[in-house]
């Protein structure tokens, strides 16, 4: 019989990675059978390097950081829990090493046979994350923002968040033409609407505030004249980002994303 295992882990939208490439301890996945942390002096050739090995069932993954936005380097090496890969910086004879071009970020955790990996940074509130399999094949890229959750019945991974997605046009701008083609491409419903110029103006209003926090001018003042400069950089016109909660079922290494309600907010691109 087939066990269904259940997590829930945070994505949160952070705005920065942390000093040295540390991330929030991961909750739900499963738990390495063992870890192991090399810490590399710098010297004239390479910077001060930190390489991360996490050991599971079948394979380690390893995270090389050297202090800077993302990961220098993240690799899947095949190996059983009885004979651990070698924790080192130089690549293994098996090692898979994920591509620069395909995925930059930090390690994240396992779950199953599926390696996930956080962005470097957040963009809009969100965090973006991918799906990997223990070949390093990508199977999933995608943003979330708040906690996702995760089911893994035998090969298949079902994913359950609120997913992000930044349009190529702005509604407020654009108009009902452009919300059709936003709905369309994310696979949402297009009725009801979010209210965008709604969730433009807060966003802006928000901005506003925060420029005139400690400011001796009064503050209704203030904000209503940092409105007026914020509407003369255009701000209506940056696309469009919508929030919905969506699941995405990952089966023979395809993923399928389907829309569970529609949008629920709307706000500018930054």
């Amino acid at each position: 019989m087939r066990t269904t295992a259940v997590m829930a882990f945070a994505m949160g939208a952070m705005v920065a990675p942390l000093a040295q490439g540390a991330r929030p301890p991961a909750r739900g996945f499963d738990r390495p059978l063992d870890t192991k942390i090399v810490k590399l002096a710098e010297t004239k050739d390479r910077p001060k390097t930190t390489i991360t090995c996490s050991y599971y069932a079948h394979f380690m993954v390893k995270q090389i950081d050297e202090g800077e936005v993302g990961a220098a380097q993240l690799s899947i090496v095949p190996g059983d829990a009885a004979q651990k890969p070698v924790c080192q910086l130089a690549d293994l004879a098996a090692e898979k090493v994920v591509k620069a071009d395909e995925w930059s970020g930090y390690f994240k955790g396992v779950k199953g046979e599926f390696v996930f990996f956080d962005a470097a940074d957040g963009v809009n509130d969100a965090m973006g994350f991918a799906v990997f399999d223990a070949g390093a094949k990508k199977l999933l890229e995608d943003s979330a923002l708040g906690d996702l959750l995760a089911v893994v019945d035998g090969a298949t991974l079902t994913l359950e968040y609120q997913r992000s997605v930044t349009g190529e046009c702005s509604v407020v701008h654009d108009g009902a033409a452009c919300w059709a083609k936003i709905a369309a491409t994310a696979g949402v419903a297009p009725t009801p609407a979010p209210d965008c110029a709604a969730g433009y103006l807060k966003f802006k209003t928000e901005i506003a505030k925060g420029r005139c926090d400690g400011t001796k001018t009064a503050k209704s003042a203030c904000v209503s004249k940092a409105l007026e400069e914020l509407d003369a950089q255009h701000w209506n016109e940056s696309p469009s980002v919508i929030v919905y909660a969506a699941r995405t079922i990952i089966a023979g290494g395809k993923p399928t994303t389907t829309s569970l309600g529609p949008a629920k907010s709307c706000r500018p691109a930054e």
